[in-house]
C-alpha cells in the first residue's frame, strides 16, 4: 500500500484522515517513523504550544523532515491569518527560516521557540 503525503496533508487540512503514527501533524515528512519535534510558535496573536492556546485545533508537532511552509500554514490556521496580502516567516534565534526547507536542516530540538513575523496588511490585527 502506498502512502500519498499529499493526500494526507489535504485530508487533515479539511477533516478527513486522523494522523498517522509519525507525529500529531504528519505533514511533508514523506518517511515513516521519523523523530518527531514539539516546538513553541510565538505570533503577534498570542503562543502556539502542545498546551495553549487551550481551543487549538491543532499541536506543533511534527516529524523532523517537515518544511518550515507546513509550520507556517498550521500556525496560520490556529491563529486565523487569512490575509493573502502579508508576509509571513518564521524565525529561530533572529534567524529567519527558508520555508522550504525542513525542521532537521535547521537543528531543531524539542521545545524550541520559533518566531512568525507577518508583514504587510492587517495580519496583527483581531
Amino acid at each position: 500500500m502506498q502512502h500519498d503525503t499529499q493526500d494526507t496533508h489535504a485530508q487533515q487540512e479539511h477533516g478527513g484522515a486522523p494522523p498517522d503514527h509519525d507525529g500529531g501533524n504528519s505533514h511533508g515528512s514523506g518517511g515513516h517513523g521519523q523523530p518527531v519535534v514539539h516546538i513553541r510558535v510565538q505570533t503577534p496573536r498570542g503562543l502556539w504550544s502542545m498546551t495553549e492556546p487551550e481551543i487549538a485545533p491543532r499541536r506543533p508537532e511534527y516529524a523532523i523532515g517537515t518544511q518550515i511552509a507546513i509550520v507556517i500554514e498550521d500556525a496560520r490556521a490556529v491563529f486565523k491569518f487569512v490575509e493573502q496580502d502579508s508576509r509571513y516567516t518564521l524565525f529561530v534565534n533572529g534567524a529567519q527560516l527558508a520555508p522550504d526547507r525542513t525542521l532537521v536542516s535547521y537543528h531543531i530540538a524539542e521545545d524550541t521557540l520559533l518566531v512568525l513575523s507577518v508583514q504587510g496588511g492587517n495580519a496583527g490585527r483581531r
